[in-house]
This record gives C-alpha cells, structure tokens and sequence, in this order.
C-alpha cells in the first residue's frame, strides 16, 4: 500500500512539522553548544552557529507563513523532551544531534519534494539546505572529535 500521506499535507501542515523540528533543533543545540563550552569550546562554537542559523530558518518560515497568513501554523515554542546533554557523553550528544539532523534533513527534503504551495518553495528550499548543512557540520564536529 503506498503512503499518500505527504502528498496531502496542507501548506499549514507544512509550516508546522517544518518549524517543529527547527524549534527541536534549535533547543538541541542552544543546550549542547552550552554544555560543550568549558571543555569542548570549538565544538561549542559550531553548535552555536547551527542554533543561529536555525534562528534564522524559523525567521525564514514565519516570513513565508506571514506572507499566506499562516502566521499561527509556525511553532517557537522551546521543547522540553530533549534530554540534558549532562547526562551522557559528548561523542553520544553529538550522535544524538546528528541523527536527529539526518531525519530531520529526510523529512525536509520530504516536504520540499511533494509541495504544491509556490508560496513555500523558497522558504522549503532554504530548509532543505539549511538541514544537509547541518548534517555535514555535525558529522565533521564528530570526526574531530572522536578520532
């Protein structure tokens, strides 16, 4: 049976899981960028900018959103079901961030393939690069790290 599902998800819809997961990711990092500055400060650094930049993708979407006026569909509220990253290793942390980027980044892609909106393509796009980007950037953070 195939799974129609993406194929029929609202613009709303998708302004919601897309701005969902940035507002996830961004409280991943804000905390692991925090726990990594005393003793992993260049890491900290990289993870910093990945939440900066997710800043800036949640920016990105509420334009989108304003623009359609769906400004009510875009979520920037802080998660709190990530775990303290104090409770496990940095090189688990770091895996953690990085396999929630590689799922994040196959659902981005996901909602940019199946979008009928000319309205979110831009803004869909931007997303979709911005979450293969982060994936690069975390594995290399990864590589370094773990050696």
């Amino acid at each position: 049976m195939n799974d129609i599902a993406p194929l029929t998800l609202l613009a709303q819809d998708r302004l919601t899981l897309a701005s969902g997961l940035e507002s996830r990711d961004l409280e991943r990092y804000r905390r692991l960028a925090r726990a990594l500055a005393k003793r992993h400060a260049d890491i900290s650094r990289v993870v910093a900018h990945l939440g900066v930049e997710c800043e800036q993708q949640l920016e990105a979407l509420t334009e989108a959103a304003e623009r359609m006026e769906l400004t009510a569909c875009v979520s920037r509220e802080e998660v709190p079901a990530i775990p303290p990253v104090e409770a496990m290793g940095v090189d688990q942390a770091l895996k953690e961030a990085l396999d929630a980027a590689d799922e994040a980044s196959r659902l981005s892609r996901l909602l940019l393939d199946t979008n009928a909106t000319p309205e979110l393509e831009t803004a869909l796009l931007a997303f979709a690069r911005h979450k293969q980007t982060e994936c690069s950037m975390l594995r290399e953070c990864l590589a370094v790290h773990v050696k």
